[in-house]
């Protein structure tokens, strides 16, 4: 199923219509959807695609001689060999089309660790025979630390020669529902706090079983799919996986701040540092800071969340209790679920849906546009939601339960925003799991 990247299709479009060659980039997590776009985008265009391996590169660069003959006069089709993948790609520089051709690679990154040097001979193709072929070439990779370091840092052998990049993200929330058209809102609100929003991870929901069941078959089962996708997806990227493994379940345990994350390993608060800006260069976590702060970078109210829903999900269910797992005891782990699962978990995500909603549609909750928002917190207080221009300020607490006193929550919600409204126009808002249900 290939749902939404309306905008990641229009941008490989606008390339593929450039006069000159192209050169995109696609990079993004494994299961994101990185090669259904190709798909979609190559679908009527004349095209060579090649998906990498870690296997040998002599059969796959038949494979690639395979796919180039079907672009040359049968005469020579048969006879048609290339001593190396260089050779091949020259060649694609001499192809006569009417059409511009897409020239895929899709998991660059193994190509280059199979050869390291790989990237440097591609620069030089690039340079001398490429970039003046009618040709879209297209990288794709999901190794983030190889595809930046190979092609997109500043010290990489190909930086400079691409003319776009596209980061492929999970989807937003909305998208849910074209991949599960029959889940309930609840449901949708529960497969999102733990499936969360990665294409490949919702395919495997199965819509004829209850939530709960999902969570027991396709998550906790140590024959599921899901049930190691975090290990997976960490150990492509990181050579050291015990101690960025520490890190991602103390913050799944819900520790933010750099000092409670420290101290729950035992560590002092410096020796995090690298660990830290490696997972969020890897996009795994992300550094918050409350979204009325002026200079972000000096503020001293940092916290840090996992940016996945189903990796959080999976380090504070799956990870810590794999000796219970393994041994196929889901009971006590499906009771904890039922247990604490709202509160660590969907309220959380409730917050989420509710920025990610009042951007994509702010006419719904109020009467501006907002240029800005997010969360607020300082040692004392916090607020869930707070969206402001320059002449208004919205202040929003997400309330994912039942039967609650609004006005209570409002009043006090007025109390804690006096010292941030100033002078401009206040909103004050409590959305519940109610509101959000009845919609």
């Amino acid at each position: 199923m290939f749902v939404n990247r309306t905008s990641e299709l229009s941008s490989l479009e606008a390339e593929y219509a450039r006069e000159t060659s192209s050169f995109s980039v696609i990079y993004g997590r494994r299961r994101v959807g990185k090669t259904a776009l190709i798909s979609e985008f190559i679908k009527e265009k004349p095209h060579i695609y090649l998906y990498i391996t870690l296997s040998d590169l002599e059969s796959q660069l038949e494979a690639f001689t395979d796919e180039i003959r079907r672009f040359v006069d049968e005469r020579i089709r048969e006879h048609l060999r290339f001593e190396s993948f260089e050779k091949a790609i020259a060649f694609l520089a001499t192809l006569k089309m009417e059409r511009k051709l897409v020239f895929v690679i899709d998991e660059y990154q193994y190509l280059a660790q199979k050869d390291r040097a790989f990237s440097s001979k591609l620069q030089k193709l690039w340079d001398m025979d490429l970039a003046g072929a009618n040709i879209h070439l297209i990288l794709c990779g999901s190794v983030l630390s190889m595809m930046h370091s190979e092609v997109l840092n500043y010290d990489a052998p190909l930086y400079g020669r691409r003319t776009s990049q596209l980061h492929i993200k999970p989807i937003r929330f909305h998208y849910i529902k074209a991949f599960l058209p029959n889940l309930s809102k609840l449901d949708q609100m529960h497969v999102y706090s733990s499936f969360g929003t990665i294409p490949k991870y919702l395919n495997e929901y199965d819509q004829h079983l209850t939530f709960m069941e999902n969570i027991e078959k396709k998550i906790l089962n140590k024959n599921s799919y899901l049930y190691s996708e975090g290990n997976f997806l960490l150990r492509d990227e990181i050579s050291e996986p015990a101690s960025f493994f520490s890190i991602l379940r103390s913050i799944s345990m819900g520790n933010r701040k750099i000092g409670h994350i420290a101290s729950s390993l035992g560590v002092n608060s410096p020796y995090l540092s690298k660990y830290m800006q490696k997972l969020i260069d890897l996009d795994i976590i992300e550094k918050q800071i409350p979204v009325t702060e002026t200079n972000p970078l000096k503020s001293k109210f940092g916290q840090y969340r996992i940016k996945d829903k189903f990796l959080n999900f999976w380090f504070y269910y799956v990870y810590k209790n794999y000796n219970t797992l393994e041994l196929e005891q889901t009971r006590h782990v499906l009771d904890e679920i039922a247990q604490n699962f709202n509160d660590r978990f969907v309220s959380f995500a409730f917050e989420d849906y509710l920025l990610e909603d009042l951007l994509r549609a702010p006419e719904k909750y109020f009467d501006f546009i907002p240029v800005k928002a997010g969360r607020w917190w300082n040692n004392k207080e916090e607020i869930d939601i707070v969206a402001f221009d320059e002449e208004n300020i919205a202040f929003i607490e997400c309330k994912w339960q039942n039967r609650v006193d609004k006005t209570q929550v409002r009043n006090r919600l007025i109390q804690k925003a006096q010292a941030l409204a100033g002078n401009k126009k206040a909103t004050y808002l409590v959305i519940t799991k109610d509101d959000y249900l009845g919609e």
